[in-house]
């Protein structure tokens, strides 16, 4: 093994008894294995059984982003590796233990090399050893979905075995179902257990119905009931997704009880399977549901891929209408509000360049509302969401901004380039720390005053600081480059622009003006 890798072997030895700083040092070293021969990284990955576990946390991160890099060089290169280097990562794999998060880079490792040998590797390990997290799950499973030479015979039947693993159960019969739809095979993978499946669906209707019955004490039991539901709708819809392509006539029943519940994502996919296996009533609640904004984009996929397209009505299939489903489905996410808005109006439409596209995009902001009764109050929550070129909205109220300034806002959130960059200000060297003093006397001498520094920032070798100041006595957000100073007042205390959004409005102002010269 070289110097570099026995370096990095220390790194993450020692990385728990060293300061931040040094951690950080650590972390930048992660890429040596992944530009190290094959034969040196099995040497490597055969030298890290020797580790003692549960790693720590330090630990662990740091071997994440070693196998993160290692696995990232995979995407880059796939095809069989050596076989000392395959076996040294599953055996690695297993001595870490389910508690390591650093792990599930092997499982995408696998996957991103895509031959028969590793992914029926992969199959065995999300059988018998599965991921804890969902996002491991992803990083296991996406790859094999972009893979278009997949060597089915080597997942399946094998990975329907981890049907009985509650967080892998939707994936695997997604993937089952892809791989029918892109004529993989000629057969649903599950088609030989059909009928488990369709006493599946029976049992999470039951459950579902029970659940949303239920009236959680706490904020705690809230949680776990809307993890239960989530959870609950995803492997429904992916049953009722394949059952309809295995084209089981015995599940209608347990389709039509699921057509029966609240849920409109589920009520979209039973809908969908019931037209799907002939069934008249499935394809009238398909086309009903193009109303519905949060399940509109699944309603008009499938309507497409039925031959049920000119049974929506016209409203429906506008690029207005899809953006405004664009949102919804965004908004209605976990990671979001967790449920659609109550209203989403069209509050501006224009087309314009945008940072990423080469022509012209339609942009679409909205004014969604939500109208929810907490502890027995009325309470209303309103603000503008983009869609179009991406679907986002900020917590901050951008309500009193103007359309220019809003579309400015996400085109500077969304831009990634590695000239577009920020610091705070604690971070920055005694160089940089002048140029902090420089633009604070710009501020100064321009009447600010209480001027707080926050952020410098990057942009194409301008330099920006963000800072909290007040200007005649109203408190906001600054920011000053040498040559011009923006100021975003503070209006709404509970819900202002703070320094991250007021520099995405600074960026994507230079950004929009650029790309829409005219």
């Amino acid at each position: 093994m070289d110097d570099r890798l026995k370096t990095l072997l220390a790194d993450i030895r020692r990385v728990s008894d060293l300061a931040p700083a040094d951690r950080a040092r650590c972390l930048k070293r992660a890429g040596w294995l992944a530009e190290a021969e094959p034969p040196e990284q099995a040497e490597f990955a055969a030298a890290l059984l020797g580790l003692n576990v549960p790693l720590d946390e330090p630990a662990d991160e740091l071997l994440r982003a070693v196998l993160g890099k290692l696995a990232a060089q995979r995407r880059k290169a796939p095809g069989d590796a050596i076989s000392e280097l395959r076996e040294g990562l599953v055996q690695l794999y297993r001595h870490l233990g389910p508690p390591s998060p650093a792990r599930a880079q092997i499982l995408a490792w696998l996957a991103l090399g895509g031959t028969h040998a590793e992914v029926s590797l992969l199959a065995d390990l999300l059988v018998e050893d599965p991921p804890r997290e969902e996002e491991d799950i992803l990083l296991a499973l996406t790859p094999l979905f972009q893979n278009p030479r997949l060597p089915v015979d080597s997942l399946f039947p094998r990975l329907l075995d981890a049907l009985s693993h509650p967080l892998l159960a939707a994936g695997v019969l997604d993937l089952a179902s892809f791989v029918l739809r892109q004529k993989l095979v000629q057969q649903h993978p599950a088609a030989a257990i059909s009928g488990s499946l369709t006493e599946l669906l029976g049992q999470l209707v039951g459950t579902l119905g029970k659940l949303t019955e239920q009236t959680p004490g706490d904020e705690q039991s809230m949680v776990e009931v809307g993890r239960q539901v989530a959870q609950s709708v995803s492997l429904a819809v992916s049953l009722c997704d394949a059952l309809a392509l295995i084209g089981d006539q015995t599940a209608v029943g347990k389709l039509y009880q699921a057509l029966d519940l609240g849920h409109r994502r589920l009520r979209t996919e039973a809908a969908a399977a019931l037209a799907r296996l002939g069934e008249s009533h499935g394809k009238e609640e398909l086309v009903k549901l193009a109303a519905e904004p949060v399940a509109r984009l699944r309603v008009l996929a499938y309507a497409k891929e039925l031959g049920l397209e000119d049974k929506i009505e016209p409203e429906f299939r506008t690029p207005q209408a899809r953006a405004e489903a664009e949102l919804t489905v965004w908004l209605a996410e976990p990671t979001q509000f967790g449920l659609p808005p109550t209203k989403c109006e069209l509050f501006d439409q224009r087309q314009q360049f945008w940072p990423a596209f080469s022509q012209p995009v339609e942009c679409f902001l909205f004014r969604f509302t939500y109208e929810l009764t907490v502890e027995g109050a009325a309470r209303t929550y309103s603000n503008i969401g983009i869609a179009g070129p991406l679907a986002h909205a900020f917590t901050a109220d951008l309500a009193d901004l103007s359309p220019d300034d809003i579309y400015a806002a996400f085109a500077g959130w969304q831009a990634q380039h590695e000239e577009i960059r920020e610091y705070d200000v604690a971070r920055l060297s005694k160089s940089e720390q002048m140029e902090v003093v420089r633009l604070e006397r710009r501020l100064h001498d321009a009447g600010y005053r209480e001027i707080q520094a926050v952020q410098m920032g990057y942009f194409f070798g301008e330099k920006a600081l963000i800072v909290q100041a007040s200007r005649e006595s109203v408190p906001g957000i600054a920011i000053a480059d040498f040559s011009d100073i923006s100021f975003f007042p503070i209006r709404n205390v509970r819900k202002a622009l703070g320094p991250r959004e007021a520099y995405c409005i600074y960026k994507g102002r230079k950004l929009m003006k650029t790309f829409n010269r005219q």
